[in-house]
């Protein structure tokens, strides 16, 4: 049994030997002023350009020793979800053309203070026809900040809507503000196509009151309710950045395109532009990070653009699972002949390393040899009492250049004497396991 320990700690050694700086490819020094326990370092895309482990493993930060300092993603990684919550909404008439603006109002609350009712009549008029009316959304007290208001037509509504939508808010029912205007809401059938933009976007706001109005020609549609949206991650303010790429048709499979992603981005949100206006195509977004890895879905949805010269528009762009993939493919139905552009949106990446060992700190990246230990950081910093401090990079330079991204030769003996120790001490393990069981039972007299 001993000699089975012993192999595997020489196992252990051999599996984590100490990697250096020049097993990494490429090296920017840490720019980290003060004395701080912690520094947060926020990595963009020219950091990812040389990463080759969709893991981010051969991302790591060393001190002036040479030795690997703890180093780890913060936050942890995450989807930016959207909670869907519906909300009451009243419609509120309005006055025919011509007549005065002047309205008599008269509100009716539930027991928590929500409106239920209300009833508008202008001066010295009958109640103006129930076709003309705006929304009225009623959020209740202290609601919660929300980005969108998400609309959900009736089985029975009539098609085609293709309405412009202004949204104001109030916190009394009295002062209104604009919040967005010429807002697009759309429903139509396109040759068997269901083309929907029924996600109106409202930048960020917590006001109770929401009013939605028609700006352009038409009447609401029958509706079947109303959902505010907002994002889990809303205390995440990390800018959105995006890649655009331009895609190659797969040989014998018509609407189908490739693209290649310069780096391994989290990516977030997923968009295909078509290359003509009013066009409208089911598309299908599938990727995977190596040649020999199966298609993994992605999303699929109904791309269009509709319209021109300033009034176009165009479908929601949709919110995805974290991808990383490298290769992306597109399907288009109908096919295609031109390649649609791909957009992949994706927020910067930030790490947090521990301050440890002597200064000036160096991050290295690029390695097929070594990669970055697990390191309890996320414990260390939860025991701290102090914030991390934010670090930067400086310009970038080689390390170890090319040769890092190839096994060196002299290290194959290392792998095979590995695998030679880990098959011996399992062989080992089974002979002490056998004799064991041959051993008769001995009862104590």
């Amino acid at each position: 049994m001993r000699t089975v320990l012993m192999l595997g700690l020489l196992a252990t050694g051999l599996a984590h030997a100490s990697a250096t700086p020049q097993d990494y490819a490429v090296q920017w020094p840490v720019q980290a002023e003060g004395d701080a326990a912690a520094y947060v370092l926020e990595l963009d895309a020219a950091v990812l350009l040389h990463v080759t482990r969709a893991d981010l493993r051969d991302l790591a930060v060393f001190n002036a020793d040479g030795e690997p300092v703890p180093f780890a993603p913060w936050p942890p990684e995450g989807t930016d979800d959207e909670l869907l919550e519906p909300v009451p909404w009243l419609r509120v008439p309005l006055p025919q053309a011509g007549q005065p603006e002047s309205l008599a109002l008269r509100l009716e609350r539930d027991a928590d203070g929500r409106l239920r009712g209300l009833d508008l009549r202008t001066n010295d008029t009958a109640p103006p026809p129930a076709e003309r009316h705006d929304l009225l959304v009623d959020r209740g007290e202290e609601p919660p900040t929300i980005s969108a208001l998400h609309v959900t037509l009736a089985d029975d509504a009539a098609l085609p809507v293709n309405l412009r939508v202004r949204v104001s808010s109030s916190g009394d029912l009295v002062e209104w503000r604009p919040l967005v205007s010429g807002q697009p809401l759309v429903a139509l059938d396109d040759n068997g196509l269901r083309i929907e933009r029924l996600k109106l976007e409202l930048g960020r706001t917590d006001a109770r009151y929401l009013r939605l109005s028609i700006e352009n020609e038409g009447s609401w549609p029958a509706l079947a309710g109303l959902q505010t949206g907002r994002h889990l991650r809303s205390g995440d303010e990390r800018p959105w950045q995006m890649v655009s790429l331009a895609g190659v048709a797969v040989a014998g499979q018509p609407g189908m395109f490739d693209y290649t992603s310069p780096g391994p981005m989290a990516i977030e949100r997923v968009d295909v532009e078509l290359p003509t206006n009013n066009a409208v195509a089911a598309v299908q977004v599938t990727a995977r990070d190596h040649a020999e890895d199966w298609w993994r879905p992605v999303t699929g949805f109904i791309a269009f653009r509709l319209g021109s010269n300033g009034d176009e528009v165009r479908h929601v762009e949709p919110a995805v699972h974290l991808h990383r993939e490298r290769q992306w493919r597109v399907s288009t139905q109908p096919a295609l002949t031109r390649p649609p552009e791909l957009r992949l949106r994706y927020r910067p990446e930030r790490f947090v390393l521990l301050a440890q060992g002597p200064r000036p700190y160096v991050l290295v990246a690029g390695s097929v040899r070594a990669q970055r230990e697990d390191y309890p950081v996320k414990a260390a910093l939860a025991a701290s009492s102090s914030e991390p401090a934010v670090a930067t990079l400086g310009a970038m330079s080689d390390a170890g250049g090319a040769a890092a991204l190839a096994p060196k030769r002299g290290e194959d003996w290392q792998r095979w004497l590995l695998w030679a120790i880990l098959a011996v001490g399992a062989a080992l393990v089974l002979v002490v396991a056998l004799k064991v069981l041959r051993q008769p039972n001995q009862s104590s007299p």
